[in-house]
């Protein structure tokens, strides 16, 4: 299988600095490492698209979601031949409302 390309939309980056900058406020490598830990995630799912599982729980939408960390989840969708990142939210988060 081909990787497929990225694409991170805004507000994914926006959670991902979000969460980032709250844990820098106690912990900045630790806010660093978190960060990478996503970025390799992203290209786990360029490789293997389908390693996210569905909850038709959360959402109708046609959306994948995987676990970082215990405490965030990533939401994110094939289209085409790009893997698209929706959004990286925190456990303590509405997700439900959120999607």
């Amino acid at each position: 299988m081909n990787k497929l390309d990225l694409i991170i939309e805004n507000s994914a980056e926006r959670d991902i600095y979000t969460i980032a900058d709250y844990i820098a406020n106690d912990n900045k490598n630790a806010a660093l490492k978190l960060v990478k830990e996503f970025y390799k995630t992203f290209e786990l799912f360029c490789m293997h698209p389908k390693v996210g599982f569905e909850r038709k729980d959360f959402t109708y939408r046609n959306v994948r979601f995987y676990v970082v960390k215990k405490n965030y989840l990533i939401v994110y969708t094939v289209i085409d031949n790009s893997i698209h990142i929706l959004r990286v939210l925190s456990a303590y988060q509405d997700i439900c409302s959120v999607l």
